[in-house]
């Protein structure tokens, strides 16, 4: 049974011009509706479960309860069981459901007229009032959903006096980056930012050490992973020793960082906190389960599946997606010899991986124009002769290579040569990083893209091969649409997703509420080398 009608009455009486909105609006078409085990209806939206799949209105009355007295701004309308204890009791309810289309779809799966008239709902933030005495209500699986609302939400609450204590006046942070791979150059982004956020950083150059970790890894000698071991170990005692000099607020590790738990719990007792951010996929990085429960924060930037992991480990984590970092992620001015030497029509920088081979080998045989950079693609395949350089890809090259391009290709990796278009369960630092540099991003349309950004407005998606095919014939004919889609994209990157917005939710969280909050504008548009290069010759 559709309940829409009967739904919408109730809603023309109180907010006409949102009624007239959702007539001339359609259902989510990424929405399903699914019976829970009560018998009630439970919500899904891609690959979000919104509601309980056992009883969704038990667990709507566990989250209402869990909130403070006051008035309640919510994010997320679901089904509204969450909503609907508050309106019974009398609450003072705002919600906020950023997606008219969602709520079209959930205003039809149940009868909601006995309560929905205590509620108002806007969709769009500038419809906010001045919300910063009121009670934010977000539940998890709603934060999957629209993390960067979530964000701006808690941000216009303010509430005070806040729970936590405020963040110190200028904290002190320590930095462990890894040995070397394609997460060194993220850690000093994050360097970057949180200095340029007030904080003091030090970032221990464990990377100096790489050349020797690879000469062990040369080594076949029986002795040489205990040999390798040791220096691991080693390293772990010079970050603690750094944390023991140095004397942080917080010591942030990165993606493989050589930090063993016995390291991470001797630096809890210095009465510090501890962070990682686990920037890999979890279904092939697997070590992630030895060391989640011993940090006190543990940032991931995948989904729901690596969420309920953590916490059947017990571990406190916190979705943290990748980002840009604007002074090295740019639109540059090539040379003309350096626009012909990198210059492609479509061009794909990244590793080969099993499902890029099979799927861009297969494509470029039909005819699609590509260029591709990067390290471990096949020597006897379709794609030698479209191959420019194998081999590692310097930030600065990548920079070069988005603003050479016609059209960036973005093809997310798999270890699976079968994996369908779209199958990965994350989002790659180039999604952020290609819109950054002023480029057009022509990319697999995963599960979440949408959260991020407003698809075929700043962002052209493709589902399959054959759509891969239309788009870039498509797009290729269309430069004027290409630039002004790209531009729209390196506005949303600038406004909410570099490094500088990810550093300061983590500061948030692990640090406490801030007394300034980032701004799109605020940062220098310089060359983060030099920032390295002074790290480096500091020692940290």
């Amino acid at each position: 049974m559709d309940f829409f009608e009967k739904n919408l009455s109730v809603i023309a009486g109180q907010q006409p011009d949102l009624a007239e909105r959702l007539l001339g609006s359609n259902p989510s078409a990424q929405a399903v509706i699914q019976t829970s085990r009560s018998g009630l209806p439970s919500l899904l939206v891609g690959q979000n479960r919104l509601t309980s799949s056992v009883d969704p209105l038990e667990e709507g009355l566990a989250l209402a309860r869990s909130l403070e007295p006051g008035p309640v701004v919510a994010l997320g309308f679901g089904l509204g069981y969450h909503l609907e204890p508050l309106a019974q009791a009398g609450r003072q309810v705002l919600v906020w459901e950023p997606d008219i289309s969602l709520l079209r779809f959930a205003l039809g799966a149940r009868d909601m007229g006995a309560w929905l008239h205590y509620c108002k709902i806007i969709i769009e933030i500038n419809e906010l009032p001045d919300i910063r005495s009121w009670r934010p209500f977000i539940p998890r699986a709603v934060e999957r959903l629209y993390y960067s609302q979530a964000s701006v939400l808690k941000r216009l609450c303010q509430l005070q006096p806040d729970n936590r204590s405020p963040r110190p006046a200028e904290p002190k942070v320590l930095i462990i980056p890894p040995l070397l791979g394609g997460t060194l150059d993220p850690a000093y982004w994050c360097a970057q930012a949180m200095n340029d956020l007030g904080c003091q950083v030090r970032v221990v150059p464990i990377e100096k050490m790489a050349p020797l970790y690879r000469h062990f890894q040369s080594i076949r000698h029986p002795r040489a992973a205990q040999v390798q071991s040791s220096m691991i170990h080693f390293l772990g005692e010079l970050a603690l020793l750094e944390a023991e000099e140095f004397a942080p607020h917080l010591v942030l590790a990165l993606a493989q960082a050589p930090l063993s738990r016995e390291t991470v719990e001797k630096m809890k007792l210095l009465d510090l906190k501890t962070a990682f951010w686990f920037m890999e996929d979890f279904h092939q990085m697997s070590y992630y389960a030895q060391i989640a429960a011993h940090y006190d924060f543990f940032f991931y930037i995948q989904g729901k599946e690596i969420e309920e992991r953590l916490e059947r480990l017990g571990a406190n984590g916190h979705f943290l997606p990748v980002a840009a970092h604007p002074p090295c992620h740019r639109p540059l001015a090539l040379s003309p010899a350096r626009q012909d030497e990198l210059g492609a029509t479509i061009g794909f920088m990244g590793a080969g991986y099993p499902n890029r081979v099979r799927i861009l080998g297969r494509l470029v045989q039909v005819g699609l124009p590509l260029t591709i950079w990067g390290s471990d693609w096949p020597a006897n395949s379709p794609l030698s002769r479209v191959l420019r350089e194998d081999r590692y890809i310097t930030s600065r090259e990548i920079v070069e290579f988005y603003n050479a391009c016609e059209i960036v290709l973005n093809l997310h990796s798999s270890p699976r040569a079968s994996a369908p278009v779209g199958s990965a369960d994350f989002i790659n630092p180039r999604t952020f990083e290609v819109p950054a540099c002023g480029a057009f991003q022509l990319v697999d349309k995963v599960s979440g893209l949408e959260k991020f950004f407003i698809l075929e407005e700043e962002l052209a998606t493709f589902s399959s091969e054959e759509e891969l095919m239309e788009k870039a014939r498509f797009y290729l004919e269309r430069p004027t649409l290409r630039a002004a889609m790209a531009a729209r994209a390196r506005q949303k990157v600038l406004s909410q997703h570099t490094y500088y917005h990810r550093m300061e939710r983590l500061l948030d969280i692990c640090l406490g509420p801030g007394d300034q909050v980032w701004q799109a504008d605020s940062y220098d548009p310089i060359n983060w080398l030099p920032f390295m290069a002074a790290h480096h010759q500091e020692g940290g």
